[in-house]
């Protein structure tokens, strides 16, 4: 009996021995810092590198080094439609293979602002400095940012990224280590490759980086700056790049070195002199660039040579008038000098064509000239055309711009425009019980502003403006019939007033308008007030939340007015998914925003790289960012109105699918699509 006791109790000692070395096995699998110790060191050495930045921040402000880069062109298959790609004209008409170098000064504001200021090109590509422009950025990654390119591709290094990928950590000596990334899933915005890391800083000494940007296939490998400042940014970056369109196939090659020891005179700005290209590049050309160039020189010697009198008028048309049609058709125009500069966007421009199911189909074309009196004082035109086919109406605002206090935003202004038709509210009531109403309401809208703004306060601008709109019937004869006027007037003086509390905080807008009866002919008294604030919150990963609040109303009106609120209006020529697309209402009545006394209006979005269609089979790889909209209005003459809707946008365009409700009850669904094709380009 003892015997049998001391033996149960020996059992239970030895069970509870075996549990615990059970448990302490459990332990020792699931733990990290044991049996993964590796994995955890992994992690460790993955997190200095997210913090690399922080712990050893260096101030790139003003930091300013010398590059030199060389670029070559070889294109295996090309059609007619490569003449159609913006930057792509010469590769599309010319020669199969092209060399080109700059040697450059770079000076830097920051790691994501800085400022390439060519000083000699050579080449022989007519306008190689544009060719491929989107390729450049990938020559400079802030590897450390959220984003390695500007509002493009998530960085691996940076920590708020990290649930994208996947990292692999290998142990070479010497102190340092490789750190192998791929994303969690194939997406545009996300890259994979390797990365040399010093193991107790987690600085990045190089990186390998494969993945794709705006229609191109890149390879790119970055060789860092050893310590400072310069371990921030390149010392030498070799990108391989494919382009591959609608049958085209067009290969690229650059070498940028930066950090260069020669320094040039700051009055230089993009000589074409190859004798000092040859003295100031670091490196040797290789056979395959020099034998370009001597076939370049060769056969513009021979075509010299062989030049008549004769030829000169086919060459003008053929070299010189027809390159600038051609090249500027899908291209925009740049040019300009220290004192004065032009740009238009392309005669032909698909990035601002756009359909909605409420508005039609729309075109814009934008322009600019600057012209600089002092450093201070400069005057610009920023005239904006367009043309919506569904209301066959022309639209067009042309803001001139004299700026004579830039630190301050002081600048005086005169806007001439026509804007969207207009309709009378009073008109409306009349002949509300009429049988045909077509146009009987509508009105075109003229209008001149004066303004001037200033900054009085790091927190406060105050605009002060004066504004005269001539409105004059559609209908002119039936209005006429119904023995109503049918050219209105106004003249009033605005009071505008912008607060932002902080940096990068809401900014609160508070309007109001007089109109004054008897000036210029003016027939219209009324009094308008409006509020709007707006506030774009940035969140991790490119992720963005976009808030609009506002409201107005109209006092001491007159029995004939408009109601024409400058915050809430509807946009017949719209731009693309960067200009518009937040904060407006897609579905609502063109009607309801001027025949409402007061409204009401709140707008929200939010946008993110990878939220929904990246997870869908085969489409998913090219959806870059989504969003989601949801909107509220409420107006006196009806009842609350809500829209939501989900977008989202690709390299090729940007599309939205909305839906209204009416007081609960669904009323109208619609979309809205625009063409993003090259808009980076």
């Amino acid at each position: 009996m003892v015997l049998s006791k001391l033996m149960c109790n020996f059992g239970a000692v030895k069970c509870k021995q075996w549990f615990i070395k059970i448990w302490m096995l459990g332990v020792i699998c699931f733990t990290p810092g044991f049996l993964y110790a590796e994995e955890n060191a992994d992690s460790l050495l993955v997190s200095r590198v997210f913090d690399y930045q922080r712990n050893y921040a260096y101030c790139v402000e003003g930091y300013e080094n010398n590059v030199y880069l060389k670029y070559s062109f070889f294109t295996d298959k090309r059609n007619f439609t490569l003449f159609l790609i913006p930057h792509m004209y010469s590769i599309a008409k010319g020669d199969r293979a092209y060399v080109g170098e700059s040697y450059c000064r770079m000076i830097y504001k920051d790691l994501n602002d800085y400022e390439l200021k060519r000083q000699v090109s050579v080449g022989n590509i007519a306008h190689y400095s544009k060719a491929l422009p989107t390729v450049l950025e990938l020559l400079t990654p802030n590897l450390y940012n959220v984003c390695l390119f500007p509002q493009h591709i998530l960085s691996p290094f940076h920590r708020s990224n990290a649930h994208y990928y996947r990292y692999r950590v290998t142990i070479i000596g010497n102190g340092q280590a490789v750190i192998a990334f791929k994303p969690i899933l194939p997406n545009t915005q996300l890259v994979s490759g390797q990365a040399y890391v010093r193991y107790e800083t987690g600085q990045i000494t190089m990186v390998e980086l494969e993945g794709e940007y705006d229609m191109i296939d890149f390879k790119v490998s970055i060789q860092q700056g050893e310590s400072g400042v310069q371990s921030l940014l390149p010392k030498h970056c070799e990108l391989e790049a494919r382009f591959d369109f609608m049958g085209n196939h067009v290969r690229s090659y650059f070498d940028a070195y930066y950090n260069c020891p020669t320094t040039l005179p700051d009055t230089l700005e993009s000589v074409n002199d190859m004798a000092l290209m040859d003295k100031v590049r670091p490196v040797p050309l290789e056979e395959t660039e020099q034998k370009v160039y001597d076939d370049y020189y060769q056969d513009d010697d021979d075509t010299q040579d062989n030049d008549t009198i004769a030829h000169h008028g086919s060459r003008f048309w053929k070299d010189i008038m027809w390159d600038v049609v051609g090249d500027n058709l899908f291209t925009s125009i740049n040019a300009g000098n220290d004192v004065a500069s032009i740009r238009f966007s392309p005669l032909l421009n698909p990035q601002y064509l756009s359909y909605s199911h409420s508005r039609g189909l729309s075109y814009k074309i934008k322009m600019g000239a600057r012209y600089n009196f002092s450093e201070h004082r400069y005057l610009t035109l920023n005239p904006e055309l367009g043309y919506n086919f569904k209301f066959k109406q022309f639209y067009f605002t042309a803001p001139l711009r004299m700026t004579y206090n830039p630190k301050r935003d002081g600048y005086a202004e005169i806007v001439v425009g026509n804007g969207n038709r207009i309709s009378n509210s009073s008109v409306i009531e009349t002949i509300k019980d009429s049988v045909d109403l077509s146009d009987l309401d509508l009105f075109t809208d003229n209008h001149i502003e004066v303004r001037n703004n200033v900054e009085a306060f790091d927190w406060l601008a105050i605009m002060t403006s004066f504004t005269y709109h001539y409105r004059r019937a559609i209908n002119a004869e039936r209005m006429e019939a119904l023995g109503k006027p049918t050219i209105y007037r106004s003249f009033s003086p605005v009071l505008s007033l912008k607060v932002t509390p902080w940096k990068n905080g809401p900014v609160f807008v508070l309007d109001y308008e007089r109109g004054i009866k008897s000036v210029w002919k003016s027939n219209i008294g009324y009094e308008r007030w409006e509020m709007d604030g707006v506030w774009k919150i940035p969140l991790h990963s490119l992720s963005l939340l976009n808030v609009r609040v506002g409201g107005g109303f109209y006092t001491n009106k007159s029995t004939s007015y408009f109601v024409d609120y400058a915050n809430f209006r509807d946009n017949n020529v719209p731009g693309g998914w960067e200009d518009d697309w937040t904060g407006q209402f897609q579905l609502l009545n063109s009607a309801w925003y001027n025949a409402s006394d007061y409204y009401i209006r709140t707008n929200l979005s939010y946008e993110t790289p990878m939220f929904f269609a990246t997870w869908l089979p085969l489409i998913g790889r090219y959806i870059e960012t989504e969003r989601i909209y949801a909107s509220a209005a409420f107006l006196d003459h009806t009842r609350p109105y809500y829209e939501v809707g989900y977008g989202l946008t690709n390299r090729y365009f940007s599309a939205g699918f909305f839906a209204s409700f009416l007081n609960g009850k669904f009323q109208d669904s619609g979309f809205k699509i625009t063409l993003e094709l090259f808009r980076k380009w």
